[in-house]
C-alpha cells in the first residue's frame, strides 16, 4: 500500500469576486459533467476566470472553486478544499475529483439521491465510521460546514481503489472510491480524447525540460558480447513490452544507444530516453473516438514530455511484415486503469537521417485490457 498523509489547514475560507457578464447558456465547459454541475448551481452567471467564491445557497462558510483551461473552458467546479500547493503535492486530478464529487453530492435533491449516486459510482462515505444516512451522518452539508481548521487530511492508494480521510475536531470523514479515468477525470471517451488532442497541439510549442537520469554501471547487464548494456525495467502485461533501456560505454560513462549497427535498440531508446530525441519529430494520426483521425505534427521530446509525469512508458521494437522497423510505445497511467498507445513505422535509413519525421498512429485513453487486441 502506498500512503500519503499531509497535515494542513484546508483553504476553505477564501472569498473571490466574480464580475461575470456572460449568461450561463453562453459558457463553455470541458465536459458534460462540469456543465451539469454548473446548471445545478443557483447562479445565473458564471465567473469569467479562475475564481473562489461564496455561494451560501449551496454551502455556508465554504467556498466554491471555478477553474478554466487554456482554451477558456470551465474545466473544474467544486467545493474548495485544497490549495494549489497541496494539489501539486498530492495529486491534482484526485483532489479535483474530491472537490467536484462532494459538490455533486451536495446538489442532490435528498439523502436518497445521495445514496443512489454513491452506489452508482461504487463510492463509500463514512462519518465517524458509520455509512451515509446512518448514525450522525444525516446531512453532508452540516458535516462539511463543521469541517473547520485545523484539518488533518490523508490520501491512501491500494490496488484499484483509494481512500481520502479528513479529521477535524473529534470527527472523521472517510471516502473510499475506485480509480478509473471516467470517475476521476469526469470525462467520457470523446471528451478525454479531445483533451489529449488539445494538449498535444499546445505542447508542440512548449520548451522541453526533459533530461536523462545518470546511469550507474553496476545496474547494467551486458549484451552482444559486452558491446551493449541493458538497464532492465518492468515487463508490461505482454512480452516483450518493457521499460528496458540500452546503453553503450563511453569512457567511464554510459550513453543511450543510437547507432546504425543496432537499429532496434536505437528506435526503442528514442521513446525511453531523451539524449537522442533532439531534432526528431512525429507526424501523428490521432485515432480519436468516432473514427475522427486528425494529424498532429510535434517534436518527439515535446510529445514525450506530455506523458513524463503521470505515466510509465513501455516499448518494443521489431520488424513488421513489410520489413520496416515498428515501435510500439505504451504510456500506462500510474494510478488510473488506462493507457495511450503509439505505433511508429520507421524506415531504417530515415531513422538515422538528419531531422527525421517519424509517422505514427496514436490511440488515446484505451482500457488496459484492450492492449492484446491492438497488438495483433
Amino acid at each position: 500500500m502506498r500512503r500519503i498523509i499531509v497535515i494542513f489547514c484546508l483553504c476553505m475560507g477564501f472569498i473571490g469576486g466574480a464580475n461575470a457578464n456572460t449568461g450561463l447558456s453562453n459558457e463553455k465547459f470541458v465536459s458534460r459533467k462540469i456543465k451539469l454541475l454548473a446548471e445545478l448551481l443557483p447562479m445565473q452567471q458564471m465567473p469569467e476566470n479562475d475564481t473562489i467564491m461564496n455561494v451560501p445557497q449551496v454551502i455556508k462558510n465554504k467556498s466554491l472553486i471555478f477553474t478554466f483551461n487554456n482554451r477558456g473552458e470551465i474545466s473544474h467546479i467544486g467545493i474548495s478544499l485544497f490549495s494549489d500547493a497541496t494539489k501539486f503535492l498530492l495529486d491534482k486530478s484526485i483532489c479535483n475529483f474530491l472537490e467536484r464529487f462532494l459538490l455533486e453530492l451536495m446538489l442532490q435533491e435528498n439523502n436518497q439521491a445521495v445514496e443512489r449516486k454513491l452506489a452508482e459510482y461504487h463510492v463509500t462515505l463514512l462519518f465517524d465510521g458509520k455509512a451515509f444516512g446512518k448514525g450522525n451522518m444525516l446531512s453532508l452539508g452540516n458535516i462539511l460546514e463543521q469541517m473547520d481548521m485545523p484539518v488533518k487530511f490523508a490520501l491512501r492508494h491500494q490496488d484499484k481503489r483509494a481512500e481520502a480521510s479528513w479529521r477535524f475536531g473529534r470527527h472523521t470523514l472517510n471516502m473510499s472510491f475506485p480509480l478509473y479515468r471516467e470517475l476521476i477525470d469526469g470525462t467520457d471517451k470523446k471528451e478525454s480524447d479531445d483533451n489529449v488532442y488539445h494538449q498535444l497541439q499546445s505542447a508542440a510549442f512548449d520548451t522541453v525540460t526533459l533530461k536523462d537520469e545518470p546511469v550507474d554501471g553496476r545496474n547494467l547487464q551486458p549484451l552482444a558480447g559486452n558491446r551493449i548494456w541493458v538497464s532492465k525495467g518492468e515487463v508490461y502485461l505482454v512480452q516483450p513490452l518493457s521499460s528496458d533501456r540500452y546503453y553503450v560505454k563511453d569512457g567511464n560513462n554510459y550513453r543511450p544507444v543510437f547507432q546504425k549497427e543496432y537499429p532496434e535498440y536505437s528506435a526503442n531508446n528514442l521513446f525511453l530516453t531523451y539524449l537522442n530525441g533532439k531534432d526528431k519529430s512525429l507526424l501523428i494520426t490521432h485515432r480519436k473516438y468516432g473514427r475522427f483521425t486528425p494529424e498532429i505534427s510535434i517534436p518527439l521530446l515535446n510529445f514525450l514530455q506530455c506523458f513524463s509525469n503521470d505515466f510509465v512508458t513501455y516499448c518494443h521494437t521489431g520488424y513488421n511484415s513489410k520489413g520496416k522497423l515498428e515501435t510500439i510505445a505504451v504510456f500506462s497511467h500510474t494510478k488510473l486503469n488506462y493507457i495511450h498507445l503509439l505505433r511508429v513505422s520507421i524506415d531504417e535509413k530515415q531513422l538515422f537521417a538528419t531531422r527525421p519525421v517519424l509517422k505514427a498512429d496514436f490511440y488515446s485513453n484505451i482500457p488496459q485490457q484492450y492492449i492484446k487486441t491492438l497488438l495483433q
